[in-house]
């Protein structure tokens, strides 16, 4: 082999050696490229997933505190309920016992008329009497009559 062809063999080995370089600065390049897309792809698949967990949150807690709003408004409105029905117990009892009293009167008046024998109307304006009298001498001619 002569220098020259030798020259050649080296050079070719040279430039062998130096693509096969190459090809490994290449390859490990688009390993380097292709690890990186492959950590910003998980990166943002975690962002994805931490936003999603965090929505998810936030809807849980907005359920919740609708929730425990509706439990307000249903106690404030049973506490008021039951202080209608109080009232209305009261209301009732009142008016029960008006009408217990009403009926002693009638029964007042009834006994009062069976002992009398039947109404007289006092003088004066009250019972369209004449006005001649006084309220004491009328009552004192009735007291008369009965003896």
């Amino acid at each position: 082999m002569t220098e020259e062809e030798k020259a050649i063999a080296d050079k070719a080995a040279s430039d062998k050696e130096a693509s096969d370089k190459a090809a490994a600065d290449k390859a490990v390049a688009d390993k380097a490229v292709a690890d990186k897309a492959a950590a910003d792809k998980a990166a943002a698949d975690k962002a994805s997933a931490d936003k999603a967990a965090a929505d998810k949150v936030a809807a849980d807690k907005a359920a919740a505190d609708k929730a425990n709003a509706g439990k307000a408004d249903l106690e404030k409105l049973t506490v008021e309920r039951d202080t209608l029905q109080t009232t209305v117990t009261t209301v009732t009892a009142e008016r029960d016992a008006a009408v217990k009293e009403r009926d002693a009167f009638k029964a007042e008046v009834e006994r009062l008329t069976k002992l009398v024998g039947t109404t007289q109307n006092p003088p004066g304006g009250v019972g369209g009497g004449t006005g001649k009298q006084t309220a004491e001498e009328w009552l004192k001619e009735q007291l008369g009559k009965k003896e």
